[in-house]
């Protein structure tokens, strides 16, 4: 079974992070916290001056350290109704869904938070471990090898550091084969080269509504020969590795011949064999 590592946007993107501002005492309670001294940091908590956000903030990580999850997921989400746009905070509150299997409760907080402020890599990082969940869960069916990994998410201290970061390409491997792959297919599609159009596709390629590979071949061969005319373009492309040799590719298509025109967004799932990269399954998962 191969590990999940890769979640690759095709375009680098740069983020300028402000540092967090936070009172002396609060960084000092938070010290007695990491430190496990936990009395004296509740003392403090109930005698120092510090903000109410900083108080609350502090009392959900004081019981976090005490490993009291729920009671600090309780904490946060109170905290939330008054500060639902900080990212740090939803952060933390989706990593204890996460911990409790609710993956649809904590993918709409980050992306709510990220939306909001999209500074902080260790948030985006827990963003993709879902992500990365969904897709093995939404293919086991096609590949039963990829056992689903529980993701696992990275908790925000107050303090955290915060300075320049750049969300950049990850290392995969073939992602310049994988893109060559799609533009071949893109090609052959736009030139009604049949024979090549077809070859793009896995010999176990699933077609849709269980349609037999025979029938859909021979449905594929009419629509793609049969036009006087046929322009593909494809834009807004979106890598995802599922692992080595498997990968989701989401893009907007744009359709035209002479007979018929449209805009979609597709999903490609392709996976790599003796011959390069297929197409293992096509998806139409939105129509403008």
């Amino acid at each position: 079974m191969k590990s999940i590592k890769f979640f690759i946007v095709l375009l680098s993107v740069l983020f300028w992070l402000k540092p967090v501002v936070a009172d002396q005492a609060a960084l000092d309670i938070q010290g007695l916290i990491d430190a496990g001294q936990f009395s004296v940091a509740q003392q403090r908590l109930a005698t120092d001056e510090i903000s109410a956000f900083q108080q609350g903030y502090l009392q959900g990580w004081l019981a976090l350290k005490q490993n009291q999850r729920q009671k600090a997921l309780e904490i946060w989400q109170e905290l939330r109704k008054s500060y639902p746009n900080h990212l740090a905070l939803g952060n933390n509150v989706s990593v204890l869904l996460m911990e409790n299997n609710k993956f649809d409760e904590a993918l709409t907080i980050l992306e709510q938070t990220l939306h909001a402020d999209r500074e902080v890599s260790k948030a985006l990082d827990n963003l993709n471990k879902i992500y990365s969940f969904q897709a093995q869960k939404a293919y086991n069916n096609v590949f039963k090898r990829i056992e689903p990994s529980l993701p696992k998410g990275t908790f925000l201290a107050l303090t955290e550091s915060r300075a320049d970061v750049v969300v950049v390409e990850s290392g995969f491997a073939d992602r310049d084969q994988v893109l060559e792959a799609v533009e071949t297919w893109r090609q052959a599609w736009s030139s009604q080269n049949v024979r090549a159009y077809l070859q793009a596709y896995h010999p176990d390629f699933l077609p849709p509504q269980g349609q037999s590979i025979a029938a859909w071949r021979n449905a594929r061969t009419r629509s793609v020969s049969n036009p006087r005319f046929i322009d593909v373009f494809v834009s807004d492309v979106q890598l995802f590795a599922i692992d080595e040799d498997n990968v989701r590719i989401q893009f907007t298509q744009r359709y035209r011949s002479d007979r018929f025109q449209d805009e979609v967004v597709k999903v490609l799932l392709m996976t790599k064999s003796k011959t390069g990269w297929k197409i293992i399954q096509e998806t139409v998962i939105h129509e403008n």
